[in-house]
This record gives C-alpha cells, sequence and structure tokens, in this order.
C-alpha cells in the first residue's frame, strides 16, 4: 500500500504561512517603494483614480437626479398628505401609484365637480376642492413675470402659496416675514444670485400687467420637481385671471389608493404620500396602468456594466507604462533576489503588491472624490443653481462599489503583465546590463489579429444592425466588440514593433536607434504604445461621431427667415394692429430705418388656435376651411380622404395646403406686405414673378419631388365653413360636416425651394400679399413681424436692445444660420488628450534614457556633445508617440464609424418634416487628426530634449 499524498494540516498551515510572509514581505516593500518613489506613484493614482471619479459620479449624479416614488414627498407634498393637479373637466383619469410613470384620460365616466368654478384658478377653487377631498386644501401656483435690471430682461419664476396656511418644506424664511396681500413677495436665493433686490421695491410684468411689488424677506423655495430655480413667493397669483394650479391636501389621515381613484374619476392626478411609500399591489391596477407601472426605464444596470468595462480596460492601459516603469527600474534588484533564492512568485508579488497598494488607495480616493464632487453639486456648495443637482443626495451602494472593485482590479491587471514577465527573467542578461526582450510570440499575433478582425466586424454589424431597426439596445455587445478590437489592436503591437524596427535601415541615425530600441525593448515600449493606441483611438471616435452627428444636423437645419433678419413672435389671443404699430414705431426708436413688415396667417376661427386658456372649448362652434384643391382632387378630399395613397413625401396626395385636413397646415399659409414679399423673391432668384405677385397671383412652393400644384399658372383653392363638436369623439369623416363649399382659380407662380431657400419665404407652402389675402376673401390675423436692417445683418446687440425695448409677450430671434457648437468642446478634449499622452510618452522616454545613461556616458567620453544627447531622446519620444497614434487612429475609426451609424442613420426631412431611413452620415475630421497626430509627437520630442541638461558621468566600464 502506498502512502497517502495528502498534506496533513500542519504542511497546510505552513504553506499558508509561506503565502501570507511572502504577500506580507511584499506588501511592505511596495508601501516602502511608493514612498521612495512619490512621483511615479502620484501618476498612476491619477491615472487610476480620475476614471474611477468621473465614473462614480456620473452613477451618483444618475441616481440623485431620478427622483421617484416616495423621494418626491418633501419637494411635492411637503407636510402634506397629498398633492392634486388641476382637473381635465369632464374627463375621467387612470394613474399609476406614481403618476411620473404614466396615466391615460378619457370622457367616459368621468363626473364634473361640485360648484367648480370654471377657467378659475386653484385659488379660486381652493373651497370647493376642501369640500370634495374633505381636507384642508392649500392652494399652489406657478407662473412666469419679467423684470428688467441692468439693461437685461429676466424672466423669473413665481411660487404663489400663501405658507401661513400650514405648509412648510417648500417655502424657508430666511429673513423679514411672510407675504400677506397682495403686491408683497419674497426674493429667494435663486433670485438673489440673479440680481434681485431683498428689499425695497421690484417692477415686475404679468401677462399684460406691470405691477410694483415690494420685498417683504428672502427665503429658500422648493419647486414641485426638487428644484431650487424659483426665484419669486407671492401669497396668491400676480397674474390676473390665470387659470390652472395645484393643491396640498393637510389632514391627519392618508389618502389611501381607493380614495386616489375616486378622485381619478373627477379629472384629478393625485400624489398621495401614502400611495408613493406603499403602492398597491399590481393586481389592484388596470391592465395598462401594469404595463406602465412595471416599465422600467431606468437602465442604470447597463450603464454601470458598460462603464465598469471601459473603466477596466482604459484604467488598465493607461496605467500600464508607469508599472512598466517600476518592473524595468526594479529588474536588477529583482535579478540580485533570484540569484540569492528568491521563487519567481516571490518575484512576482513584489511586483504585484504595488499594484495592490497604489490601486486600492487610488479606487478609494476616486470613489470618494466622486460621492464629494456629487454631494457638492446637490447642496450647490460653490455651484449657482444652474449646475445644481435635483433631488435626494443618494448613493447607490453597490454600484459605486462594483466600480471601485473593478478600479482596484485594472491596476492588478496592469501590473500583471510585467509580473508574469519575471517568470522569463535573464538574470545574467539583467546583471550585465543586457536585458532585451524575447521573441515576440506568433501565437499572440494571430490572436490579436482574429480578435481585432472579429471585433471590428462586430462593432460595425452592431451598430448597422441597430440602425437599420431603429432600436435602442445592443450597448452591451457593442462595448464587448470594441474591448475585443482594442485588446487585439495591443496584441498586434509588439510585432508591429518589430516590423517597424527591421524597415527603419533608411531612417536617420537616431530615429533607427530608437525604433530598434523599441523593438528590442518591448517590456517597457509595448505599455507605452497601448496606452497612446487607447488615449487615440478614443479620441478618434468621439471626433468622428461628433463630427457626423454635427454634419447631420447642418444638412437638417433649415432657415426660419433670411440670413441676418429678425422674427419677433407676438403672443396673445389675437394681436390688434394698433398694438402692432405700437411696437414696430418701438423698434424704429432703438433703430431708425428699420424695416418692420407684419407676417400674417390664416384665421380659421378656431379657438384651439387663438386662445391662450388651458381649457377646452366644451361647447359645437365653427371653424373656416381655406384648402388647395390639387388636381384631380375633390374639395372634400382636401379635408378627409377615407382611402388616401400617401406620395413619396408620406402625405395624402389631396391635402398639400390649407387649414383643414391631416397633411395641411394652416402656418403653410403666410401673408406679408407686396415690398417685403418682392425682396425675398428676389432672393430666392424669383425677380421676374414680382410683378404678377403683386398684381394678386400667389406664390407656391414645391419641395423637390413633391407634385405640382400650378396647372396654366393658377391653383384652385376651396373655402368653406366646418361645424366642430369637441364633445363627439367618434367622428370618422369631417368632411360631412362641411357646408358653404365654394372654389375659387387664384392666379399663382411656382417656385422650387430647397433647404438653404425655404427660409427666405417663412418655409411657407403659399406665401402671398396681404392685399391678395382681403381680395379673395380670405380673413388673416397677425402672427408675428419681420425685422430687416437695410444697412446690413441684425447684430446680437441689437436684438438684445429691440428685444428690451419690446413687451414681455413679444420674443425676438435673429437668423444667424446654422452655428456649430463642437469647437470649445473639441478644443477641450484635444487639450486632455494631448496631456495625457504627453505624460505617458515622457514616462516610458524617461525609463528609456535612465537604461540608456551607459551608452549616453560612453557617447560623451567620445565627444558628443549635448545636442546629439537631446537628439537621441527626441527620437525615442517621437518614436513612440508617432507609433501609438498611427495604430490609435486606425483602431479608432471603425467604433466611431459604429457611433456615427445610429447618431446619423435616421434623420428628417426639413422641408416636409417626415423620418427618413437612409446611409449614415459619416465625417472623418483629418484635418484635425493630422494635426493632432503630428503635434502631440513633435511636443514630446521637444520636451524630452529639453530635459537633458547636463552631461552623463563617464565611469569605467569593464569588459
Amino acid at each position: 500500500m502506498t502512502a497517502s499524498a495528502t498534506p496533513t494540516p500542519s504542511a497546510k498551515r505552513s504553506a499558508w504561512g509561506r503565502f501570507k510572509g511572502s504577500w506580507g514581505i511584499a506588501l511592505r516593500m511596495a508601501r516602502r517603494d511608493v514612498r521612495r518613489h512619490k512621483g511615479r506613484s502620484a501618476l498612476i493614482m491619477v491615472m487610476v483614480a480620475l476614471p474611477t471619479a468621473l465614473l462614480v459620479f456620473a452613477i451618483v449624479a444618475a441616481a440623485t437626479s431620478q427622483v421617484t416614488g416616495a423621494e418626491q414627498i418633501p419637494s411635492r407634498i411637503a407636510n402634506g398628505v397629498a398633492m392634486v393637479d388641476y382637473p381635465q373637466p369632464g374627463m375621467a383619469v387612470e394613474q399609476t401609484p406614481d403618476p411620473n410613470a404614466g396615466g391615460t384620460s378619457s370622457s367616459e365616466g368621468g363626473k364634473d365637480i361640485p360648484q367648480w368654478v370654471e377657467g378659475g384658478s386653484s385659488f379660486d377653487n381652493a373651497a370647493v376642492m376642501s369640500t370634495l377631498t374633505g381636507t384642508k386644501a392649500v392652494p399652489l401656483f406657478e407662473e412666469t413675470v419679467t423684470t428688467r435690471r441692468d439693461g437685461r430682461r429676466l424672466t423669473l419664476q413665481s411660487l404663489a402659496l400663501d405658507a401661513r396656511q400650514g405648509v412648510t418644506g417648500k417655502v424657508t424664511l430666511t429673513s423679514g416675514r411672510f407675504p400677506e396681500r397682495a403686491g408683497e413677495v419674497l426674493v429667494t436665493t435663486s433670485g438673489a444670485d440673479r440680481g434681485l433686490p431683498t428689499s425695497g421695491k421690484l417692477d415686475v410684468r404679468a401677462g399684460v400687467e406691470d405691477v410694483e411689488v415690494d420685498v417683504v424677506g428672502t427665503a429658500e423655495a422648493v419647486s414641485d420637481s426638487g428644484g431650487a430655480y424659483l426665484d419669486l413667493v407671492t401669497s396668491q397669483p400676480m397674474t390676473p385671471d390665470v387659470s390652472g394650479g395645484t393643491w396640498i391636501l393637510l389632514d391627519d389621515e392618508p389618502v389611501t389608493w381607493s380614495e386616489v381613484m375616486e378622485l381619478n374619476r373627477y379629472g384629478l392626478t393625485v400624489w398621495s404620500a401614502e400611495v408613493l411609500r406603499n403602492p398597491p399591489a399590481m393586481s389592484e391596477l388596470p391592465p395598462q396602468m401594469q404595463d406602465m407601472a412595471t416599465f422600467d426605464g431606468d437602465r442604470t444596470g447597463s450603464f454601470v456594466a458598460i462603464g465598469g468595462a471601459l473603466l477596466l480596460i482604459i484604467t488598465t492601459l493607461l496605467v500600464g507604462p508607469a508599472f512598466a516603469v517600476s518592473a524595468a527600474r526594479q529588474r536588477r534588484t529583482l535579478a540580485l533576489a533570484a540569484s540569492n533564492g528568491s521563487t519567481t512568485a516571490q518575484l512576482r508579488h513584489t511586483v504585484l503588491a504595488q499594484a495592490v497598494v497604489l490601486g486600492v488607495i487610488a479606487a478609494a480616493v476616486g470613489a470618494v472624490l466622486g460621492i464629494g464632487a456629487a454631494w457638492l453639486l446637490t447642496h450647490r456648495v460653490w455651484f449657482s443653481e444652474n449646475f445644481a443637482l435635483t433631488g435626494p443626495f443618494e448613493v447607490p451602494l453597490l454600484p459605486v462599489l462594483g466600480t471601485t472593485v473593478t478600479a482596484m482590479a485594472s491596476a492588478v491587471i496592469a501590473a500583471l503583465i510585467p509580473a508574469r514577465r519575471l517568470g522569463r527573467l535573464d538574470i545574467i542578461g539583467v546583471m550585465k546590463g543586457q536585458s532585451v526582450s524575447p521573441r515576440p510570440s506568433k501565437v499572440v499575433f494571430l490572436i490579436g489579429a482574429v480578435l481585432a478582425g472579429v471585433g471590428g466586424t462586430a462593432v460595425i454589424s452592431l451598430a448597422a444592425s441597430q440602425a437599420a431597426t431603429g432600436r435602442d439596445g445592443g450597448e452591451v455587445g457593442t462595448v464587448v466588440a470594441t474591448i475585443a478590437l482594442v485588446l487585439g489592436a495591443v496584441m498586434l503591437s509588439p510585432m508591429v514593433l518589430v516590423g517597424i524596427a527591421r524597415l527603419s535601415s533608411r531612417l536617420p541615425v537616431s530615429l533607427r536607434m530608437a525604433t530598434r530600441d523599441a523593438g528590442r525593448q518591448r517590456s517597457r515600449s509595448v505599455p507605452s504604445v497601448a496606452a497612446i493606441l487607447a488615449g487615440v483611438a478614443a479620441l478618434t471616435m468621439v471626433l468622428i461621431a461628433s463630427g457626423s452627428d454635427e454634419e447631420q444636423s447642418r444638412r437638417q437645419y433649415a432657415a426660419q427667415n433670411l440670413l441676418g433678419d429678425t422674427t419677433v413672435f407676438v403672443n396673445g389671443e389675437n394681436p390688434q394692429p394698433e398694438d402692432l404699430e405700437r411696437l414696430a414705431d418701438g423698434f424704429r426708436s432703438v433703430r431708425p430705418g428699420l424695416v418692420v413688415s407684419p407676417v400674417a396667417l390664416i384665421d380659421s376661427g378656431d379657438p384651439m388656435m387663438t386662445s391662450m386658456s388651458p381649457n377646452p372649448p366644451s361647447k359645437p362652434y365653427d371653424t373656416r376651411a381655406v384648402n388647395v384643391v390639387p388636381p384631380g382632387c375633390t374639395p372634400r378630399q382636401t379635408v378627409h380622404d377615407p382611402s388616401p395613397s400617401l406620395d413619396e413625401s408620406g402625405r395624402p396626395p389631396c391635402q398639400a395646403i390649407g387649414t383643414h385636413g391631416m397633411g395641411n397646415s394652416g402656418s403653410q399659409m403666410n401673408f406679408t406686405t407686396a415690398d417685403e414679399l418682392a425682396r425675398r423673391l428676389t432672393a430666392v432668384g424669383h425677380a421676374a414673378d414680382i410683378d404678377a405677385v403683386r398684381k394678386g397671383a400667389v406664390v407656391v412652393t414645391r419641395p423637390p419631388g413633391a407634385k405640382r400644384l400650378v396647372e396654366n399658372g393658377a391653383i384652385t383653392v376651396m373655402t368653406a365653413t366646418q361645424r366642430n363638436d369637441p364633445m363627439d369623439t367618434e367622428v370618422t369623416d369631417p368632411s360631412a360636416n362641411l357646408r358653404d363649399i365654394r372654389t375659387t382659380t387664384v392666379p399663382a407662380v411656382e417656385v422650387d425651394i430647397t433647404r438653404d431657400t425655404a427660409g427666405a419665404l417663412f418655409n411657407s407652402s403659399l406665401l402671398a400679399t396681404t392685399d391678395a389675402a382681403q381680395a379673395h376673401g380670405w380673413s388673416t390675423r397677425t402672427s408675428q413681424l419681420t425685422l430687416h436692417d437695410p444697412t446690413g445683418p441684425i447684430s446680437e446687440d441689437l436684438t438684445e436692445r429691440l428685444g428690451f425695448e419690446a413687451a414681455d409677450d413679444v420674443y425676438l430671434t435673429t437668423e444667424r444660420g446654422f452655428v456649430s457648437e463642437l469647437g470649445p468642446i473639441i478644443a477641450v478634449l484635444l487639450g486632455v488628450f494631448m496631456l495625457l499622452l504627453l505624460v505617458i510618452t515622457l514616462t516610458s522616454t524617461a525609463l528609456t534614457l535612465a537604461e540608456q545613461e551607459n551608452d549616453q556616458a560612453t557617447l560623451a567620453a567620445l565627444g558628443s556633445g549635448r545636442g546629439t544627447r537631446r537628439l537621441m531622446a527626441a527620437a525615442q519620444a517621437f518614436t513612440l508617440c508617432i507609433i501609438g497614434v498611427v495604430l490609435g487612429v486606425a483602431v479608432g475609426i471603425v467604433p466611431g464609424i459604429a457611433l456615427a451609424y445610429p447618431l446619423t442613420a435616421q434623420s428628417y426631412d426639413p422641408l416636409t418634416g417626415n423620418s427618413i431611413m437612409g446611409d449614415p452620415v459619416l465625417v472623418f475630421p483629418w484635418l484635425i487628426l493630422l494635426g493632432f497626430a503630428i503635434a502631440v509627437p513633435v511636443i514630446s520630442a521637444g520636451l524630452a530634449a529639453a530635459g537633458i541638461r547636463k552631461a552623463p558621468d563617464a565611469t569605467h566600464r569593464t569588459a
């Protein structure tokens, strides 16, 4: 019988003791090495801590910004039992326990609220709501007012709430007293930051009324969403005759789910504190509400998985050169230890222990920094309200912990590669100073080629599939494929360096020596090349994706006016001519000679188009229809075609231009003065049609591929009256309600338009003079003004001065054409990546020069000057950087194209508004990439050369 080979417990303890002792010694050595080499240690910590901090900050910020469920109670309900939204009259509501998840409304089963004040605000109906709910209903109303301060017109958000009625938590008084009557306000912290006075008088404009209010104190106010963007607090609304608002219900008893559903029958949406804390079982919800309540729009898990994977590979590649430097610097020490009996495992523990120490510290510091930055934004410390995070501060422990552990693992993985090489440590060669990397593995090269090929193909395929289907998702697969592509490229690097070294025979001496040194000393050159490759690949990917998206936005941009002209939008139910003339006189007083032209559209008489009230009409009413009748169509078909065959533009062929019908739009018919229309026809190259238009002809614009509407110099226009019943929800043929149908032949000229010329004609499908509209009996109403300065384009300064003089319900915008906002972002990206690559390159160059100290001394002894040594240092830095940059651009093109696919494959036609699925827009910023690829190696070479300051010590060398 043979003896058992199972180790005894004492043997096991001995093995564990040896393992623990080996790691204990390694960790103590690592701590001393970290303190001894503070610069290298700080570099590694920054490389690990910075990406970790960014990802942790994103996780915490996302969790904090998502205010759901019971988190909404402090900001929305305060100390109440529920908050009730303004009702939908005559409608019944079905809602989820958290109304943010969704809800529906229907006229079936709706109940009227007894004694409801029609069109009144929540303040007017506070007593009614108290009676209905059996609670104390405290009204709230958020409104927008304006004021003028220091030459600016400020838009202010005001909260009307009488805090003396018992609601606490919405408004916290910081000085003074609460408003007690109309005309008294509190200025919030946000308002004070914007320049509002904290005492005295303040002039505001509420609606069409100018109001002077007394500032009686300051306060902190919280909006329903948890933000602090409110500027003023009043005890009642400042805007006269307002409608809408909410109520906070104060009571000792909670509002249950059954009570919520009962209030839903009155058209009320209810936010119950009890229901938010303890939502009902899914089976108690209607089927449609169950689908909404179970919909999980939170993709934090996928985000953390993708971010963690990217963090792992990016951090590993960034930290790799630093650990390669460390391992290379310790080669002689480790060789001495090996010659004295240290095992390979012990040598590896020495290198890995440094990664453990630095990785743990750096990852922990990064996580703390990320959480701290999110906390500062949440509490608005050192930041303005515009940059603050809303919602209660929340730290998702598992995602943050997983990210931190991943960052620690990346540091260990980065050190694992140089640690594994210690198993092939040439002790004699290292002691003699002749350490050369072993021959590159062909197997590694083949595996890298396969990974790069498969990863690149998968990235493009997944992106193309996502773009073709128009569906989101597939992010994890795309990230995995991208990681495979990058790892494959890194695995190709050793053979690429060897190949470049063999092909460098015709290069200058300094570059030839640098490329051959990179090919021989791959243990330190490959990590540096890989880190540069990763950084440049990420930059290339972002530049291609953002540039392609920007180019698509430029192609889809449609000007709304002539370049340099200003559009004036006039709010209100129906601006009167005398009001518009006063407005025009005000503009001319700011800029004498300014041409002010009215722009009108068809007045269909639809109260939904002209009324500012949020309450829809509840009784039948008439509207006026004005439609163009395309050739081959009947007047009724312009309103409703029971079996339309859509044309190439995706619209019913009989519904092209007009006020009624699925494809028609009243805003497509505009009218202005004859002189203004003549100026615009000249701008689009149709000056020959000006005489016909002055005589009453209308201009019909035709986008590319659209059906022609003009035949024999004329179009057919139908007019009719349509009866509308808002309570009839089963109308199948609106054309059946037409009466007094008439058709008229109108002279017309046709203008082919493009995306670049549509704005010159107000993006209208039919454009005519106001006199022509009156001659044909078409009722119009002025919707906006257009301003033209004969001396040149209207400047931004002039636009602001015009807006300052205008009334508060007037909005001005000046057409500037497409303006790219990528410039500052690209500049920041280039600066960050340039700094990162310079650090990586110079770190590796410093190691190279340290190892070549004996060679430098020999050259100095033979008479070479500082210029020669500087040239060699510059060549080392330039070679590593240029190789990494070129490989990085080549690798980054693939994921850049992959990102451009889903971003740009789906677009829309700015002339028709129809969605288009087509080939993606691909933009390769070659000039930026070429400039970056040249600038970074040149700068790194210059810095490396400048680092050569003194002659090396010429010591006696033995054979």
